[in-house]
């Protein structure tokens, strides 16, 4: 969840090793003016509305823009918030201390990462209205103590090798992902205020999730490949899901990578789904619930469904 050079290097080892077609010039993003790229209706929408994880037949779409409901505060969602908030958090806070400890070290970083513990934990929680707070404290306090042992273990790591490197030098070492990437998405149908989970230096783009793994969890990776090529005209070939298993009972956390590379299939996946859910905005179509809804859905409140999911 925190990625390092170690980290980059093994995925780029990995990907290096796993078949790939390619992608055809007619579905990468900066071939925006051309279909199936190319919008077909003036609607922008996220890649988390294209690709919820919670609503199989897309009803979320015409709930939010259609009907124009809020969304209900729930626990599942409020977990991956603050899984997303942590990492955020751990990123700035480790590129920030490295840069202004007037000497450091693994123990010294170690030190001042721990004492904003608190700080972040307080904003984190008074964002928290509906996830029990001890398992939110609890789950806060793991994920800062694992990002703080990681950084402080890549900082020994890199002076070791030399004591005379820049700050900025160590920075990139320690932590050289980009969280929270701002993407505009506007040259291909979605909002300009798209935000990647997290931007390797190669290439790669991360998406973490902390509900368990759904193929369609791979559709997110298009989206936000196609927003990238459009803004940047960078080929984006290769993604990541980092997922993030939650066990609050055993007071467990653990993180599975998987290397989803961004084929044709994938990208007109999104594309026909993106094109779907513009279309029922724009004919205000509801296109009905499913069978089962899901209890991470945040507009159970407005669908009020006859069946519920025991799990996400």
């Amino acid at each position: 969840m925190f990625f390092t050079w170690s980290d980059v290097g093994e995925l780029s080892r990995t990907i290096r090793r796993t078949p790939f077609e390619g992608v055809s010039e007619e579905v990468r993003g900066w071939s925006y003016t051309e279909p199936p790229v190319a919008p077909t209706y003036g609607v922008k929408l996220g890649v988390s509305d294209i690709v919820p994880g919670y609503c199989e037949t897309g009803r979320n779409i015409y709930v939010k823009y259609v009907l124009h409901a809020r969304q209900r505060p729930n626990s599942i969602l409020e977990r991956g918030y603050i899984v997303h908030s942590i990492h955020e958090n751990a990123v700035a806070s480790a590129k920030r201390i490295i840069l202004t400890l007037t000497k450091i070290s693994g123990d010294t970083f170690l030190e001042n990462f721990r004492s904003e513990l608190d700080y972040v934990k307080n904003r984190i929680l008074s964002r928290t209205h509906v996830y029990s707070v001890e398992e939110a404290s609890w789950l806060i306090e793991a994920l800062w103590r694992k990002a703080g042992f990681i950084y402080s273990g890549e900082i020994e790591k890199a002076l070791s090798r030399s004591r005379h490197l820049s700050r900025e030098t160590l920075v990139s070492l320690v932590s050289p992902e980009l969280a929270e990437f701002p993407v505009d998405g506007t040259l291909v149908g979605l909002t300009p205020t798209l935000r990647i989970d997290s931007l390797l230096p190669t290439g790669l783009i991360v998406e973490i999730k902390s509900r368990p793994f759904k193929e369609e969890y791979m559709l997110t990776l298009a989206g936000y490949a196609l927003a990238f090529e459009s803004q940047y005209e960078t080929p984006v070939d290769f993604g990541v899901l980092l997922q993030v298993q939650i066990d609050e009972r055993k007071r467990d956390i653990k993180f599975y990578k998987k290397i989803v590379p961004i084929s044709d299939d994938l990208r007109s996946s999104f594309l026909e789904r993106r094109d779907m859910l513009m279309a029922s905005i724009a004919e205000n179509r509801d296109p009905g619930m499913p069978e089962i809804c899901n209890p991470a859905c945040p507009y159970l409140h407005v669908c009020q469904p006859r069946k519920v999911a025991d799990k996400p």
